[in-house]
Order: C-alpha cells, then sequence, then structure tokens
C-alpha cells in the first residue's frame, strides 16, 4: 500500500493545533518551538502550566546563558593574544548571570505596573512570566545577533549594525506577544506602544550606562 499523500507540513501543523487541547504547555523545548508558530498560544500554555517563581527564574538564567555563549565567542574572537581573555570573560558573565537578572525582574514589575495602568488584568507573577518567556524565546536569535559581525567582517559596515539589531528587535516583538496574552490585551501592537517602549527605553538606559 502506498503511503498518504499528507505532507509532513500538514500532519506537523495538526499537532501544533492538537497541543492546547491535549497538552496545554508541551516542555521547555517545543514549547518554544511552538512560540515560533503560536506566540500567543505558547504564551497561554505557559500561564495554564501555573509555573513556580523558581521554575521562571530558571528559564531566565537559561536565556541569560544563552545570550552569554554568544557575547564569549565574540569576545574571544576580538581579543587580542596578549589581553586577560579569562578576566573579561568573567566579568561578562557575572554580569549576565547574577546582576543582569535582578535588573530584568525590576523590568518586569515596571512592565505590570504599566500594563495594569493600561487595563491589563495579570498579576507581578504573569509579568514576570511574559518578560522570562519572551527572552528565553529570543535568546537564540539574540546569541547569534552577537556573533554575527564575526561573518560579516568583509561586508558593509551597515550590514553588521543591522545584524546586531535583529535579536533585540525580534525581543520586543516577542515581549509584546506575550504581554498581550498575560494580560488580556487584545492587540499586540497597543502593548509595544504601552509597554514594550517604556520597558525598551529603561533596557538600554541599564544595559549601556556607564
Amino acid at each position: 500500500m502506498r503511503p498518504s499523500r499528507t505532507s509532513f507540513a500538514v500532519k506537523l501543523r495538526a499537532g501544533w493545533q492538537a497541543v492546547p487541547e491535549t497538552q496545554p504547555f508541551p516542555g521547555l523545548v517545543l514549547g518554544m518551538a511552538r512560540f515560533y508558530h503560536d506566540p500567543r498560544g505558547s504564551m497561554r500554555g505557559l500561564l495554564a502550566s501555573a509555573p513556580s517563581d523558581g521554575r521562571l527564574f530558571g528559564y531566565l538564567l537559561i536565556a541569560m546563558a544563552i545570550v552569554l555563549a554568544g557575547k564569549l565567542a565574540r569576545l574571544g574572537a576580538e581579543t587580542p593574544p596578549g589581553d586577560d581573555f579569562m578576566g573579561q570573560a568573567t566579568a561578562e558573565a557575572a554580569a549576565w548571570l547574577f546582576m543582569l537578572p535582578l535588573i530584568y525582574i525590576g523590568l518586569a514589575a515596571v512592565g505590570t505596573l504599566i500594563a495594569r495602568a493600561f487595563g491589563g488584568a495579570g498579576t507581578f507573577q504573569n509579568g514576570r512570566a511574559a518578560f522570562f518567556w519572551a527572552w528565553l524565546v529570543a535568546s537564540p536569535l539574540i546569541a547569534l545577533s552577537a556573533i554575527a559581525p564575526l561573518a560579516l567582517r568583509d561586508a558593509p559596515d551597515w550590514s553588521a549594525v543591522l545584524a546586531v539589531q535583529v535579536g533585540p528587535v525580534f525581543f520586543i516583538w516577542a515581549l509584546a506577544q506575550c504581554y498581550a496574552e498575560a494580560f488580556g490585551f487584545r492587540r499586540s501592537w497597543t502593548v509595544f506602544a504601552s509597554v514594550c517602549a517604556p520597558i525598551l527605553i529603561l533596557f538600554v538606559v541599564f544595559r549601556f550606562a556607564d
């Protein structure tokens, strides 16, 4: 008997559509993969699984480690042979794994307050879940953006500048999707204007302040 003509893509799509009914949150890896197919559905599944603060903080640390890997790869490639790479790498790791997570917890709280001020209905834990989940699903692309200049050394300067921005821009888009679902907003663009834009400003201030 010849196999069915149903394409793999159709079967895969049907499987994703069945996930919300059978398993709201299919696990970390599949949950992240689902985000690229159904962003708000992925966030909805995470909230339905009632994640603890410890689990959410673990997601944040995983995201930080992924981004840190990209940062260290670029640092290693750009550090001259005589410089203290280990010292710089240790300082970078301390910032990404200890200092920045605390700042991001604060940014998530600010996002929650702003979302509530604009009529959103959600808790501070919802805000942390939205912020940390958006950062986690965006972290692979942010890490790739960090090392993009290494692959574009012979390309025009503007191409490297644009490549570096791909990850952060995707994070802001993901953040709008997650906050919209977590706080009951119908349109993601209104969340970007009211919640994500102020968070982005604070993110830039904290990240690049001397």
